[in-house]
């Protein structure tokens, strides 16, 4: 029995990513304290598993694309929550703070490749299995 899963609009998967990019910077900041989630290790720690399981998720139930449009959301709601919320500092720095949030997306970005890559291996393996 095979199960059918929702179409995923590009759209939803977008705005999700946007909340959750704002989300990314808001939540560590309640952990840490400090307002950049990169300032403590207990921030970035937060930031990363908050950017990572819905990735990890769509990259396996969907595809690598979807998790890749999620980036892209969670980028700009991350940058977008920096410059709205943050200080003037944080303001004056707003093109480095661009810069540098994308390091944030290198473990998630990873992370959707590698599951993705292990969902082909694993679903070629089962292919082959049935076959024989």
């Amino acid at each position: 029995m095979t199960r059918h899963r929702r179409p995923l609009s590009p759209p939803g998967v977008l705005a999700a990513g946007l909340a959750v990019g704002a989300l990314s910077w808001l939540g560590p900041a309640f952990i840490s304290g400090a307002f950049e989630p990169y300032d403590t290790g207990l921030g970035l720690l937060a930031n990363q598993f908050l950017l990572c399981v819905p990735v990890a998720v769509l990259a396996w139930r969907y595809q690598v694309a979807a998790a890749f449009i999620f980036l892209i959301g969670a980028y700009v709601g991350m940058n977008a929550y920096a410059y709205g919320f943050g200080g003037s500092e944080t303001r004056a720095w707003a093109a480095l703070g661009a810069v540098v949030s994308l390091l944030l997306l290198l473990l998630p970005a990873g992370l959707a490749a590698a599951v993705s890559l292990f969902r082909r291996l694993r679903s070629g393996s089962s292919r082959t299995d049935d076959a024989g």
